[in-house]
């Protein structure tokens, strides 16, 4: 199966994952929030390590994946957190700027070179995405004053050091997806326990009460499915990660529509004329390769 393909059903996934985890974070204690959803994700992945099914990896590989873990950790805490309190058309469409940062860093040091219609169709993305945030400013006043927005900001900045990342281990470093998988999901959990245990637990009383929702299960599922297309996609040894980085983040159409006919957020006429460049855009990115 084409690695686009794989990237554009990740994105449907990573889409419906949002929503999931709107729901989840909504009025609910955040960091515990994180840590059951990802204690969750790995206990669907234990029986594939318990098995052997996925394989096994070096000391020096795990040492990787601890390293994706706190990366993509740390970018969890703050989009968490920021999704808590931002409209989901505002939060999924800053976070849906994670390509450009992306963009920027594998072709200027990872030699990666789309075809020209590709980059007229990731151009084509990221000016919708931009145009998607300036119709969230006008929503929301002073876009950058907003601490939330700026917490969504620099988790979005660590999610595309993430993808980066994703590329270096699958392509330079020859991992397994399912191995990455399946041991990366052990580490976000006691990565995501540890941050809950030292800076929520002891002043549980004084914050947010937590709330066990079922909502905690989808997350982690359909996270797991959207990984996998992911993991996939990136192993693949043809696989551009600036055009998946793009097409992954397209999910943000789903919390888009989410967004104004769930949520009941406000309608624009420049977030309807950036929806449709986002899906130009993804269609010339295809037609490209």
């Amino acid at each position: 199966m084409s690695w686009l393909i794989l990237a554009l059903a990740s994105a449907v996934f990573l889409g419906f994952y949002d929503l999931s985890k709107k729901a989840s974070v909504q009025g609910n204690a955040v960091r515990p929030v994180l840590f059951a959803c990802s204690a969750f994700y790995a206990l669907f992945m234990c029986p594939l390590l318990v098995t052997g099914a996925c394989g096994s990896i070096s000391a020096q590989g795990h040492l990787f994946l601890m390293g994706k873990a706190i990366i993509v950790g740390g970018s969890w805490i703050l989009t968490y957190n920021a999704l808590a309190h931002l409209p989901l058309s505002i939060a999924t469409t800053i976070r849906a700027c994670a390509p450009v940062f992306t963009i920027l860093i594998a072709v200027s040091l990872m030699g990666e070179r789309p075809m020209a219609l590709q980059w007229l169709g990731v151009a084509i993305c990221v000016c919708s995405y931009i145009a998607l945030s300036l119709a969230g400013r006008k929503e929301m006043g002073h876009f950058f004053s907003n601490g939330w927005v700026v917490m969504m900001v620099f988790g979005t900045l660590l999610a595309a050091c993430s993808g980066i990342y994703d590329k270096f281990i699958f392509q330079r470093m020859h991992f397994e997806p399912l191995v990455v998988q399946a041991w990366f999901s052990v580490y976000m959990a006691a990565f995501q326990f540890i941050i809950c245990a030292v800076t929520w637990f002891p002043h549980r009383k004084q914050t947010t009460p937590f709330r066990f929702r079922w909502t905690f299960l989808l997350v982690a599922a359909l996270l797991i499915v959207a990984d996998r297309c992911y993991f996939l996609a990136v192993s693949d040894k043809d696989a551009l990660i600036s055009i998946i980085t793009v097409f992954r983040r397209s999910s943000v159409l789903v919390g888009f529509v989410a967004g104004l006919l769930v949520y009941k957020e406000r309608k624009s006429k420049l977030k309807w004329a950036a929806l449709f460049g986002i899906i130009l855009g993804i269609c010339l990115i295809a037609l490209g390769k």
